[in-house]
């Protein structure tokens, strides 16, 4: 049940949030890019093409560690949220998992040096325990937003900061990454890899121990949770605003993953044009920053529902139009990969500002409080939307080889996957967050209610 505490533990809720702890926010996620740009943008070809595993082996791989991760994210909310230390529940993992993270992506960066018949077994064990270091640590750092501060428009403040600054670092680490690979590596891309993952890796650690020491927990007050983890699950799925969240999230990232994930092949494989895959991957990232930055100055005039709706009918009239795009307008297809950049990029920075609501309105309906949780199993939804786009991409791309000409199927395959699936994918998730309902003047007066039965009176109003 919840502790008893004081109108100063409410006052300490709502207290602006420094500038240093925006910065160091938002640096937190650009640290992060440093594995997930990567991983994004050229994973696959990473894979098929450095490391020499066949397609159908590296979406059997995708599927099995992102099932595995998704499974994690549960366990580590669990986890987060029943950790009690000086510092307070989330913020001590970042300094746990600084120097994990960074060993396990430099091994996963390396495996182009391991012996060919030890390659396969090698590389799940390392995507594997890679992902499950990184979810450990995004889970604290996802669930830290949702105790900066219980103000509303100060979570917008801080998830528009994480996400412009990651999408824009993304469109650097993805500019970059090749281009450092091809100088580090002198002809050998393995090499290069290794050498750049490793300057990376120092990088999230540094950029992990600062976010630990530049950020703080104001919500003190927090309710604990469920004394079982499963009922804190139970909970969520009979939250409604949660469960509509969840599948946003599940069906968006189902459509994300597809587009990414085709975007090299597309270029270099329908468009036949292998030198433009960094600038059409870049253009796509510009677009999510774009869209995320502009995300706070469109809710003066939409709601974040209606906002979400629209964002995601647009993402999929310009997948419908990319995949109708004749192969020489290249400059049409930048410019619809700008816009569904752009979609996408809006839609989830508004997405996670109303998760923290939905944690509100979660302590509010059960008296139990579990913000990680609340987080995890969103990306838990998340991660078997991913899961399913690498089961399909395998399913569909079989019989693909890196480095030979294509067949037709194979040629029409890769145009489906990019666009006629997202678009579709698309459609479903306007009409899902439709549904949603959950405003900041709702989540406002449920906040006091919550705290008048936390503190056994009306709170004080925050200043």
């Amino acid at each position: 049940m919840s502790q008893p505490v004081s109108d100063q533990s409410v006052l300490q809720a709502y207290e602006p949030i420094h500038a240093r702890e925006v910065v160091s926010y938002g640096l937190g996620d650009a640290g992060f890019n440093l594995y997930w740009a990567p991983l994004s943008a050229f994973m696959m070809v990473y894979l098929s093409d450095v490391v020499g595993l066949s397609l159908a082996s590296i979406a059997s791989l995708l599927v099995t560690m992102r099932l595995i991760s998704a499974v994690a994210d549960p366990i580590f909310g669990a986890i987060a949220d029943r950790t009690h230390t000086r510092y307070g529940h989330y913020r001590p993992w970042f300094l746990w998992l600084a120097l994990p993270l960074a060993t396990a992506g430099i091994h996963f960066f390396s495996l182009g040096s391991v012996a060919s018949e030890g390659r396969l077994a090698n590389t799940y064990i390392s995507l594997i325990l890679l992902n499950l270091i990184y979810t450990a640590a995004n889970t604290a750092y996802n669930a830290l937003s949702g105790v900066i501060t219980l103000d509303s428009d100060q979570r917008g403040l801080i998830i528009s900061a994480r996400f412009g600054g990651a999408f824009l670092s993304a469109v650097l680490i993805t500019w970059a990454t090749p281009k450092l690979v091809a100088f580090a590596g002198r002809g050998n891309d393995a090499l290069g890899w290794q050498f750049v993952m490793t300057v990376f890796g120092v990088i999230v650690a540094g950029i992990l121990v600062n976010l630990f020491l530049q950020t703080r927990e104001r919500l003190a007050l927090s309710s604990q949770p469920n004394h079982n983890p499963l009922t804190d699950i139970r909970d969520l799925f009979t939250n409604r605003p949660w469960t509509i969240l969840f599948a946003l999230g599940l069906v968006m990232q189902f459509a994300f993953m597809l587009h990414t994930a085709m975007t090299p092949y597309f270029m270099k494989v329908c468009i036949g044009k292998p030198d433009l895959i960094i600038g059409f991957v870049m253009t796509f990232t510009l677009g999510l920053a774009a869209g995320s930055a502009a995300a706070a100055v469109l809710t003066r005039w939409l709601s974040r529902q209606r906002l979400i709706t629209l964002a995601m009918t647009v993402a999929g009239l310009s997948s419908l139009a990319l995949y109708a795009c004749p192969p020489n307008q290249t400059v049409l297809m930048f410019a619809l990969e700008a816009v569904i950049g752009a979609a996408f990029g809006t839609a989830s920075t508004l997405a996670f500002v109303m998760c923290a609501d939905t944690a509100d309105y979660n302590a509010w309906k059960t008296g139990h409080r579990a913000t990680a949780m609340t987080y995890s199993m969103i990306m838990f939804g998340k991660k078997v939307g991913a899961a399913a786009s690498a089961a399909v991409i395998g399913a569909v791309l079989a019989g693909y080889a890196a480095n030979s000409l294509a067949t037709q199927r194979i040629l029409d395959h890769i145009r489906d996957l990019i666009g006629l699936a997202p678009a579709a994918l698309c459609f479903g998730a306007a009409g899902i967050i439709a549904l949603y309902d959950l405003t900041p003047d709702h989540v406002v007066k449920l906040q006091a209610q919550w705290l008048s039965g936390v503190l056994g009176k009306p709170p004080n109003p925050p200043p």
